[in-house]
């Protein structure tokens, strides 16, 4: 068995690590290897790692008396004394992940691994108001109790925003679906017994895919929400600017003498493609006009081909600067079948200008729970860099 004094020594000699910042590197190494694998051996992680078996054993030692790891049954012999089988503890620490919306409010508790533990809806309309954020922290602060958890075990409460959050995270910067730019997030925090976090929504949901689907390296996220909503991924990380967050391509212009946007301008995208647009234009909820389309209504089917139609306008545009892979999520997924994506691809490659005969679109793995799944996710992978 190779040990790891030698390579200790070379490491430090190169890179000038100290022994304690080697020690931590190996730490953090040991528990990532755990945490990907999911079940493990001793000798497993001493081998891959090329670390030796008293060292492994000490940081074992260190991640279970911690709680993060723990030890479940044991290997088949192949011959000697059985190897343990060692494990990440997924429910070390959990998070929790809270959607905010016009009418409502969602919530979500999640596990290392991000599995949903616990879920739950609150119709509660929207107010800048302390009565509604008090009554907001009490909903929060109940459900955290009754998962029945440690709190120093729980990473606290992620929050999404329609609107864009300022990048040290303290300030709604622009907020006009809910009509609360420059509210606070210490706002939140006073009624909230854990430490609460801000996030743009269309951000976590994107947040979201990125988790729950290893294959995506570099892509567009497009949320066909109510409001709409997108934001670009770039070798598996959201594209963060400066003011503007993780993007808001959702008011990038299809038509400058379009309808009036809630931002002032005229024409963007969420004019065209939200769900609230097609629900204003059809003068019925989504669930009828949805029926309808698929059952051959010719008013319905116009309305439903004209917002496809401007979806692959929106579509194009972005592909000019990054063609990548674009995924569809959000609240109006759940009503379109195979023919409606299928119809949209075709729109996508005859408004392209170039042959793209390989282009398809890639439907979202969480669905509408993705902005509070993505919520919560930002604190478990935040968790997992520290550790």
């Amino acid at each position: 068995m190779r040990g790891d004094t030698k390579q200790e020594t070379i490491l430090s000699g190169r890179d000038r690590l100290t022994p304690i910042e080697l020690k931590k590197i190996n730490h953090k190494k040991v528990y990532d290897y755990i945490y990907e694998t999911k079940l493990t051996s001793k000798v497993a992680i001493s081998k891959a790692l090329e670390l030796s078996l008293p060292t492994v054993t000490q940081h074992l030692s260190d991640f279970i008396d911690a709680g993060l790891v723990e030890k479940r049954g044991e290997y088949e012999s192949t011959g000697g004394r059985k190897p343990q089988i060692i494990r990440c503890n997924a429910l070390a620490r959990i998070s929790i992940g809270v959607e905010i919306l016009k009418e409502s409010v969602q919530i979500a508790a999640l596990d290392l691994y991000g599995t949903v533990l616990k879920e739950d809806e609150l119709a509660l309309r929207f107010s800048n108001t302390e009565p509604y954020y008090q009554q907001l922290g009490n909903w929060i602060n109940a459900f955290t109790h009754a998962l029945n958890y440690p709190t120093e075990n729980i990473l606290g409460v992620c929050i999404t925003i329609q609107g864009l959050v300022s990048s040290d995270g303290e300030t709604i910067t622009f907020s006009e679906i809910l009509h609360c730019t420059g509210a606070k997030r210490e706002t939140y925090q006073r009624h909230i017994e854990l430490p609460c976090h801000l996030i743009h929504d269309t951000e976590a949901a994107a947040l979201a895919e990125i988790w729950y689907n290893s294959g995506i390296e570099n892509a567009v996220y497009l949320a066909l929400n109510r409001n709409f909503g997108g934001v670009l991924i770039l070798n598996n990380h959201i594209l963060r600017g400066r003011e503007l967050s993780g993007g808001i391509i959702e008011h990038m212009c299809l038509s400058p003498d379009g309808p009036t946007c809630y931002c002032g301008k005229q024409g963007c995208i969420e004019t065209y493609c939200s769900a609230d647009s097609l629900k204003n234009a059809a003068h019925m909820e989504l669930p009828e006009f949805f029926e309808r389309v698929h059952g051959g209504d010719p008013r319905c089917n116009k309305l439903w081909r004209n917002y496809l139609r401007h979806l692959a306008i929106a579509v194009d545009n972005i592909r000019m600067i990054a063609d990548v892979d674009f995924i569809l999520g959000g609240f109006l997924i759940q009503f379109m079948n195979e023919a409606d994506i299928e119809l949209l691809t075709k729109y996508v490659k005859e408004q392209c200008a170039f042959e793209t005969p390989d282009f398809a679109f890639h439907i979202s793995r969480t669905g509408s729970k993705s902005a509070k799944l993505g919520a919560a996710i930002t604190l478990v992978e935040q968790f997992l860099a520290s550790v």
